[in-house]
């Protein structure tokens, strides 16, 4: 893990040692075939448990898939419509929370919500569900603005208007805390915050929101007596990496990358605004992410000088993780007097 001067965990976390050396492991078992089995098992079973208690969820709620794409298409092919449901999601959210309702057809209407003065998103999701709001599907953090959902306000909404929550943590799970007490579906996928690589998600799905989706559009062959997300081979490498990462978070502390993670995002806001960079979130509505409007051409000027930053949504995108050191942040905020 070479973290010096990186500050794009949003679009790809680093990768520990620890997880290239748990795939290793994971190809050594299955070169044993169906004796490898006594190895990958447990693998798996520490994998749901980890996961399980990092989100706060019981073991059988949480699932592994290969992306939040999937996942979210997952759901929205196994709830059961009713004439004039909506979907209510924001304008500019990311892709893969929107177009798997799109793809659904007439069965159901999209409605696409703008964000409220301030990039109030929140204010925003609730002022639109209505009667006909079947599902709010948002991301717990921006990927485009940083800009935090309070998931808690969001569900007691929702199960107050009989909606279903589905919430993308691609950009939240790994970095903030998370309390899933009124989410119905937490899709986060491992090659951001996690720090486990592509081709994995982990999926924390409700029993109670499990028990409402209709179990014969969620696989292949006869349903099974309870609904499930998923059917068929996990991708053994993937949870091997799941869990590899898990278990080199939880060596560093969750509490303690929270927390580092608060203070690089808190400084980088502080001290941008300072240099007259206005970031687009507001410091008490923030996740990891620092963006600041404009600047495409700074990614390029930056890495040159072994920064790492995104452009995305017309931001200058920041995301530090626990392994940016001060001296780190102190080389891009120099940087940054420049632009």
């Amino acid at each position: 893990m070479e973290s010096g001067g990186y500050f794009d965990t949003a679009s790809i976390g680093l990768v520990p040692e620890a997880v290239r050396a748990a795939v290793g492991a994971c190809y050594d078992a299955l070169g044993r075939g169906t004796r490898g089995s006594r190895e990958w098992r447990p693998v798996v079973e520490r994998a749901h448990r980890r996961y399980a208690a990092e989100l706060g969820v019981a073991e059988d709620e949480v699932a592994f898939m290969a992306t939040t794409g999937e996942a979210v298409n997952a759901i929205a092919h196994a709830v059961p419509w009713r004439p004039g449901d909506e979907v209510l999601v924001l304008r500019d959210e990311f892709p893969t929370v929107v177009y798997p309702w799109r793809g659904l057809g007439d069965a159901v209407r999209v409605v696409e919500v703008d964000a409220l003065p301030g990039d109030d998103r929140l204010g925003a999701l609730l002022t639109a569900i209505g009667p006909r709001t079947r599902v709010v599907a948002v991301s717990h953090v921006s990927s485009f603005t940083g800009t935090l959902v309070d998931l808690d306000v969001l569900g007691a909404a929702c199960a107050r208007a009989g909606a279903t929550l589905v919430v993308d943590g691609a950009q939240a799970a790994g970095a903030i805390p998370i309390g899933l007490d009124h989410v119905d579906f937490y899709v986060a996928t491992g090659y951001k915050w996690l720090l486990a690589g592509f081709g994995v998600a982990v999926v924390a799905a409700r029993r109670a929101a499990l028990d409402s989706l209709r179990p014969t559009l969620l696989g292949h062959g006869n349903p099974p007596p309870t609904p499930r997300l998923t059917y068929g081979h996990l991708n053994l490498p993937g949870v091997y990496a799941l869990e590899a990462a898990a278990a080199f978070r939880e060596t560093v502390g969750h509490e303690e990358i929270h927390a580092r993670v608060a203070r690089l995002a808190r400084r980088l806001h502080e001290e941008a605004a300072a240099l007259g960079l206005v970031p687009v979130a507001h410091p008490e509505r923030m996740g990891g992410i620092v963006s600041v409007a404009g600047h495409a051409d700074a990614v390029d000027r930056l890495a040159a000088r072994g920064l790492a930053v995104a452009h995305r949504g017309g931001h200058l995108r920041m995301s530090p993780h626990f392994y940016a050191s001060d001296a780190d942040v102190d080389r891009l905020l120099a940087e940054l007097k420049t632009l």
